[in-house]
C-alpha cells in the first residue's frame, strides 16, 4: 500500500482536468486523485465533434436555401439554346405544339417534304414476305403425311406474326369493295389456321388432311385478292 499512495503534493496538478464537486470528494476523502491525459482527450474529442456537427447544419442549411432561390417556378419547363438554335421548351414553341400530317414528333415541320412521305402505300417489302410465308405454308402436306404435330403447330407460330402484318399492310393499301373482299378473305384465312393447328393438337390425321385442305382453298382466295 505504501507503494501505491501518491503525495497529496501532486494533488493541485491534477485538480484543474477534474471538476469542481469531484475535486472536493477527493480531498475530503484524503484520498489521491490521478487523472491520465486520455480523459482530456475524450473531452476535447466529443466537444470537436459537435462542433463540426453543427458547422455541417449550418452549411447544408445555406445550401438548401441557395438551391430553392434557383429553382423553377411552378409549371416552368428548362429551356436550352445550342448550335445558334433559340431556346426551346417544347410546350413553348411558337405556335404551341403541333400534330396532324404537317407535323413531325410534337413539332411544326420543316421546309420541304417528308422524306419518308408515302411509306405506307409500299408494300412491296411486305408482299415478298407475305408470298414466303405462303410458300412455307403451303408445303406442310409432308409432315402431315408423317404425323410430325410438333412441327407443324410450330411452324403455324413462326409465320403466324410476319404473315398477319404483312397481310394487313397489303389491306391497307385497297381500296372499296376489293379492300372489304381482301379483309374477309384475310378473316377466313386465319379462323381456317385455327381450325388446323387444333387438329394437329389432336394428332388425328383424317381432320388435319381436311383442315390443311381448306387452309390452301383460303389462302388462294386472299392472294388472288391482294396480292
Amino acid at each position: 500500500s505504501a507503494m501505491l499512495a501518491v503525495s497529496h503534493d501532486l494533488i493541485p496538478v491534477a485538480l484543474p482536468m477534474l471538476s469542481l464537486t469531484t475535486s472536493l470528494t477527493a480531498l475530503s476523502s484524503g484520498r489521491p486523485v490521478v487523472t491520465t491525459p486520455r480523459a482530456a482527450c475524450t473531452m476535447r474529442a466529443d466537444s470537436s465533434r459537435r462542433d463540426a456537427l453543427v458547422t455541417g447544419s449550418a452549411m447544408l442549411a445555406a445550401a438548401t436555401t441557395a438551391v430553392s432561390s434557383a429553382s423553377a417556378k411552378s409549371g416552368e419547363f428548362g429551356k436550352i439554346g445550342i448550335f445558334g438554335m433559340s431556346d426551346i421548351s417544347s410546350p413553348y414553341q411558337p405556335g404551341g405544339p403541333q400534330s396532324g400530317p404537317d407535323a413531325t414528333f410534337g413539332y411544326k415541320k420543316s421546309d420541304g417534304e417528308f422524306l419518308a412521305k408515302g411509306y405506307q402505300k409500299d408494300v412491296s417489302r411486305e408482299k415478298k414476305s407475305f408470298l414466303e410465308s405462303s410458300s412455307r405454308i403451303s408445303s406442310l402436306q409432308p409432315k402431315i403425311d408423317s404425323k410430325t404435330w410438333w412441327f407443324l403447330r410450330d411452324e403455324l407460330r413462326i409465320q403466324a406474326y410476319t404473315m398477319r402484318s404483312s397481310m394487313l399492310a397489303m389491306n391497307g393499301v385497297l381500296e372499296g369493295e376489293k379492300k372489304e373482299a381482301a379483309t374477309k378473305a384475310y378473316k377466313k384465312y386465319w379462323s381456317e389456321i385455327e381450325a388446323f393447328d387444333l387438329a394437329c393438337k389432336k394428332k388425328e390425321p383424317a381432320l388435319a388432311n381436311k383442315e390443311f385442305a381448306d387452309v390452301l382453298a383460303a389462302l388462294k382466295t386472299y392472294t388472288d385478292i391482294a396480292a
